[in-house]
């Protein structure tokens, strides 16, 4: 909304700034009047108010650039799935996805009590201590040869096995019997897979633990480029939340695999590994400019650079009085930040950088017949 208003703004001072020089208004302005057809007249003043900017066009190197698609995903080892050590209905502590945690912060408790089963806590306590006397019973009379090794050794596995179900969900056990269920690490609820009330039986997952500090870029290529997979070493992205154009190279990032894609799907997945700074969300879908090895010598300009009208892309080159002419020009692949210009620029030329969008509502003003520009 900001900017729609800062565009009017800068129409309007536009305009009026048209209508004075045709008023004779300005007292600045009464040298020689020329008229500037096809050209595009905005004063330095106006320029620099509107933060317009030109620079001159050169040639370089410009690597081969694949556009695609992909999505931000926690890397492996930076997460941990929470599940219920009992049976028995869960109650969540009040979290939500997005929550913050800390290592060993209570998640859920789990409680076994209000099930028609009973208490497990309980009863694997009781089983422990049933087990447990007798087994200290069988030892005993073993000695005197009154129970056999067979018996006292299957004596043993029971009171062994109770005493390891009584000891797991004992560890987890508040100070009322229930089962807490607590974060393995420090970082945040990615996910919840239960809501509070829900039955859980041992075993199911019951939250999502991310770190979020390390996160993957997950690349869709698509089957065509198979032969350029070994030559891609790097990736440009840009999430849906932000026009900024994020480098991997710039957030400690690398390739770390690449490899066919599952289901008979015809995309091979390239993924990137790179450091979180706390502007991305995973799980989100970005648009992805992967790079490759090879380049080439051309003439490339900011993406800022270039303005589209109805499928035509073009700039605005500053002629030789300083004036703007727009140029309609033939585009590669864009890396995200820069875009090659394949034809309609030529190395030498000045064309508008920054602010091209201001220069087109200039242009955009209509010019009644025989209207003419002040210098």
């Amino acid at each position: 909304m900001k900017k729609h208003i800062l565009l009017l703004t800068a129409l309007c001072s536009i305009l009026i700034g048209c209508c004075r020089q045709s008023s004779g208004q300005d007292p600045e302005h009464s040298e020689e009047q020329h008229s500037h057809d096809g050209e595009i007249v905005i004063s330095e003043e106006r320029q620099a108010a509107l933060g317009i900017r030109t620079d001159t066009v050169v040639l370089g190197t410009f690597s081969e650039v694949i556009r695609t698609s992909g999505q931000i995903v926690p890397s492996s080892g930076d997460e941990m799935t929470v599940v219920a050590k009992s049976d028995g209905i869960v109650r969540l502590s009040g979290l939500s996805e997005g929550s913050s945690v800390g290592k060993g912060a209570r998640i859920a408790i789990i409680s076994s009590s209000e099930i028609g089963s009973g208490d497990r806590l309980a009863k694997a306590r009781v089983a422990y201590e049933t087990t447990k006397r007798e087994y200290e019973r069988d030892l005993q009379l073993s000695k005197d040869n009154i129970v056999s090794e067979t018996h006292l050794d299957q004596s043993r596995l029971e009171y062994e096995f109770a005493k390891a179900e009584y000891e797991a969900l004992s560890s987890g056990a508040g100070s009322s019997g229930d089962i807490v269920v607590t974060s393995p690490l420090q970082g945040y609820i990615k996910a919840l897979n239960v809501t509070s009330g829900d039955y859980v039986e041992t075993g199911a997952p019951i939250a999502t633990v991310s770190q979020n500090r390390r996160l993957r870029l997950r690349a869709e290529l698509s089957e065509k480029y198979f032969g350029k997979l070994g030559q891609i070493r790097d990736a440009n992205f840009v999430t849906s939340y932000s026009d900024k154009v994020f480098r991997l190279k710039d957030l400690g990032g690398r390739l770390a695999s690449y490899g066919r894609s599952s289901g008979g799907e015809f995309f091979i997945p390239v993924t990137f590994e790179f450091d979180n700074k706390g502007e991305f969300v995973p799980g989100s879908y970005v648009d992805v400019f992967l790079i490759a090895s090879g380049s080439e010598t051309c003439i490339s300009v900011p993406v800022g650079a270039v303005v589209e009208d109805q499928g035509v892309h073009y700039v605005f080159v500053r002629s030789d009085d300083g004036d703007f002419i727009r140029r309609e020009v033939t585009l590669g692949e864009s890396d995200g930040e820069r875009i090659p210009v394949r034809s309609g620029l030529k190395e030498g030329e000045d064309i508008v950088v920054e602010g091209a969008v201001y220069v087109k509502l200039a242009g955009a003003v209509s010019v009644p017949a025989g209207h003419t520009h002040n210098h």
